[in-house]
């Protein structure tokens, strides 16, 4: 496996073999491209609930999807906002996606978990955001948050699961029969 740079990056763009839309050269970085929040984001509808992932067949009820119509996404203390890119990218059958949070970001308290975009994927990504911190952070539409190492994979494979194709935020799939 080797990480993709600035140079390697563009040709993929420019060859039509990586899809980034819209496309902005500042994204693409040193090793990696940083993708920008989207204008909708996701929130638990309610607290203090049991949720066992392995029971739902959907969970689409269990959010809140929220337009951020006055520019802003706040992401209470101890709490955690799913996430989608502004950008919907297609990858390559040989490259993946490692997803961190940009370092200025996590300097404030946020964090995203690990996360791998799979070879062939496309769509926008949801992404979960964590405020560790005790205060309230506000993001912004349009913004650089998240920064994607590229990879690329020794063989090809094609992401064929659920998310595949999948537009704005997208709450997680129930686990019924997977547990």
């Amino acid at each position: 496996m080797s990480v993709l740079t600035h140079g390697e990056i563009m040709r993929l763009v420019e060859s039509g073999a990586l899809v980034i839309e819209p496309f902005s050269a500042d994204v693409v970085r040193e090793n990696g491209v940083d993708l920008r929040v989207g204008s909708e984001y996701a929130i638990y509808a309610f607290d203090n609930q049991v949720i066992d992932p392995c029971e739902l067949e959907g969970t689409r009820h269990l959010f809140s999807i929220v337009e951020a119509k006055d520019g802003r996404i706040v992401i209470p203390p101890r709490n955690f906002a799913l996430l989608t890119t502004m950008e919907y990218i297609k990858l390559p059958n040989n490259v993946i996606g490692l997803c961190n949070l940009r370092s200025t970001l996590a300097r404030y308290g946020l964090s995203v978990p690990p996360t791998i975009i799979d070879a062939g994927f496309e769509g926008n990504i949801t992404i979960e955001v964590v405020n560790n911190s005790n205060n309230y952070i506000v993001l912004r539409p349009g913004m650089r948050f998240l920064h994607v190492v590229l990879v690329k994979t020794i063989g090809e494979a094609k992401y064929a699961g659920r998310y595949l194709g999948q537009r704005g935020v997208t709450p997680p799939k129930g686990m019924k029969g997977e547990c």
